[in-house]
């Protein structure tokens, strides 16, 4: 499986205009040409392509609007890769090997289109669908494979990525993060439906997943990499961490030692630490799975408490 994404753009775009099928370059919106390629419109989060393969031929997934999740499976069902694609991410498709199992996951509203050689397939699209409103937040808790699963569990999160935030180093690694010499936190990026679930529910749901009285450690985790934080990107969000951080001190006779500053600096954890445990079920995580189990049965009930 190669992601295609903007180094590999360069460079293939000379290479794609001779490519006997679809191939990605600077203006694939616009070159349908003569290969075979299906319109996916209608993908809504939580649709799934089903676990397929094609024997003789490969296949490209091009993503035109949303973000949708490939992935590549063994012959025992096992999940051997897996990436997001998404323009936002600079990922604009991805090439699937003839013969190799794969599916889809649709993790926003998305338009896809799938290209394989063969004749045309003529497929009708009624228009692109507009994507969501989203907001962003972003979450230290230590160890960021278990704070990332946390958060998808969360009806309204839309997407989570693990990385590395306000450090003061240029394109940090994990090993260059894991010296503790780089100023980063282990942190998730959250991306949610503001209009299902809400900020204040997801710092509540945040405080329930950490220790937030110890000082650069949570669970058997240790060093300023994993310290705590809320790190936001609209100073319209400080109200609400301001009223959350204040209801959780009260549960607290020690002072809470939760950063809370906007967002300095992201960057993205290597491919293999993104959603490590589902990856990885049985990998490493200083969560409880009682608490994973919480998290999806937790609902954030403010339209029933306005209503009721």
């Amino acid at each position: 499986m190669q992601v295609i994404d903007d180094h590999l753009l360069g460079q293939l775009s000379d290479k794609a205009k001779k490519s006997a099928r679809l191939r990605m370059n600077h203006n694939f919106h616009q070159s349908l040409e003569d290969k075979c390629h299906r319109f996916l419109n209608a993908l809504e989060p939580g649709t799934h392509i089903p676990v397929h393969h094609h024997p003789t031929k490969a296949e490209t997934f091009v993503i035109l609007k949303g973000s949708v999740r490939v992935s590549t499976y063994n012959d025992a069902g096992e999940i051997m890769e897996s990436c997001i694609i998404s323009q936002e991410r600079g990922t604009y498709g991805v090439d699937i090997p003839k013969n190799v199992w794969h599916g889809v996951e649709c993790i926003e509203p998305s338009v896809l289109l799938e290209c394989k050689e063969g004749p045309f397939v003529a497929h009708e699209v009624d228009g692109l669908l507009e994507p969501k409103p989203t907001r962003d937040i972003y979450l230290a808790g230590g160890c960021f494979w278990g704070t990332e699963h946390f958060f998808k569990q969360i009806a309204g999160v839309a997407i989570t990525e693990v990385g590395f935030a306000n450090g003061h180093t240029e394109r940090p690694t994990y090993q260059e993060v894991y010296t503790d010499t780089t100023g980063y936190a282990e942190t998730v990026h959250v991306r949610y439906y503001p209009d299902v679930v809400g900020l204040e529910f997801l710092l509540k749901m945040f405080f329930k997943a950490i220790d937030p009285t110890s000082v650069n450690k949570q669970g058997h985790d240790e060093g300023t990499r994993y310290r705590t934080g809320v790190y936001y990107t609209t100073p319209e969000d400080l109200p609400v961490i301001e009223k959350v951080f204040a209801e959780e001190q009260r549960n607290h006779q020690a002072p809470i030692v939760v950063e809370k500053e906007p967002l300095k600096a992201f960057h993205p954890a290597e491919e293999y630490h993104q959603d490590y445990l589902d990856k990885n079920p049985d990998g490493y995580c200083h969560l409880p799975l009682s608490l994973f189990a919480f998290a999806r049965e937790a609902q954030d009930n403010r339209q029933e408490a306005s209503t009721g």
